[in-house]
């Protein structure tokens, strides 16, 4: 009763002002992405295909007792939900493994290039030409993440590091092309059922690769980690989801740097570590490449 009071406020808003209040789910996503990384990392797991396979299949479980009444097959939006939740989850697969060598904040950075990304793409998808600006706004970007990687070569550690920026890029360029298809999923698909197929996607990558893997792990309050990242991944995706079928992604894609502060701040108080000076150059050539493009865009609609 108290969870459709506050399903039934929520859409009441949602037809009040759309765009802020998707703007309002977006930031709380985002500290929910944050909460599930942290406790990724503070978990130490070892095997990342288990992790995310047991964390996807007690997300199904959970989804499935507040989703049963309701249509699990929208017609004719089965096809699109999958295809781009596989792309979001085999995303996810290279964000985890690049976060289990570099810090949260570092892989936040980087993955906020989502945004460059998905532009780039809506340009390719609608056969726009990319103007020099844009290259240039991505050009800049780069240069950021590269003074983020700050490779050396010199030890094994350092290639570790490379492969892990490197992985935590391929997801923000795999994951940009995935949310550019919820748009065209509609606001009347409930955030449930995105989610669902999302973690649907995720055992079927994580159940794929771990055929090559074949090694199980366990430790102390495996399960409870296990159960803590499942809620947090749970409520952000469900928030994240919701916000991207009600409008268009250009109109979030400012809001993923909210992430970067969040993961600074659990950087901090929970593990110690901040981001070099390097670091916060690097971040902020990423947000001002960013920034500019966005901005330019702005001015052409």
């Amino acid at each position: 009763m108290v969870l459709n009071n506050i399903i039934g406020r929520l859409q009441t808003l949602e037809q009040q002002n759309i765009e802020r209040v998707s703007i309002g789910y977006i930031l709380v996503a985002y500290f929910f992405h944050s909460l599930q990384f942290t406790t990724y990392k503070y978990a130490h797991f070892n095997i990342l295909t288990q992790a995310l396979f047991f964390r996807s299949f007690f997300t199904l479980i959970i989804l499935f007792f507040g989703q049963y009444k309701y249509d699990f097959y929208p017609k004719d939006k089965v096809q699109l939900l999958f295809f781009s939740q596989l792309l979001v989850a085999i995303g996810a697969s290279f964000l985890f493994y690049g976060i289990y060598y570099i810090t949260t904040s570092e892989a936040a950075v980087i993955n906020s290039t989502t945004a460059v990304w998905s532009q780039i793409i809506s340009l390719i998808v609608n056969k726009e030409p990319i103007t020099k600006s844009r290259m240039i706004n991505t050009f800049i970007c780069i240069i950021g993440i590269v003074l983020i990687v700050n490779p050396k070569l010199s030890q094994e550690n350092d290639m570790n590091r490379i492969i892990a920026c490197l992985s935590v890029l391929i997801c923000s360029i795999v994951q940009a092309a995935g949310f550019s298809n919820l748009k065209q999923i509609g606001k009347d698909v409930r955030p449930t059922i995105t989610t669902f197929y999302f973690h649907l996607a995720v055992i079927f990558v994580m159940s794929v690769q771990h055929q090559y893997i074949a090694i199980f792990e366990y430790f102390d309050h495996y399960f409870l980690y296990i159960l803590a990242y499942g809620l947090f991944s749970l409520s952000g995706h469900l928030l994240q989801f919701r916000a991207q079928a009600l409008v268009s992604y250009e109109k979030l894609c400012n809001y993923p740097f909210s992430q970067m502060i969040y993961q600074i701040f659990f950087d901090y108080f929970i593990f110690g570590k901040i981001l070099s000076i390097q670091g916060l150059l690097g971040g902020g050539l990423i947000v001002f490449g960013i920034f500019k493009q966005l901005q330019e865009d702005r001015k052409i609609k």
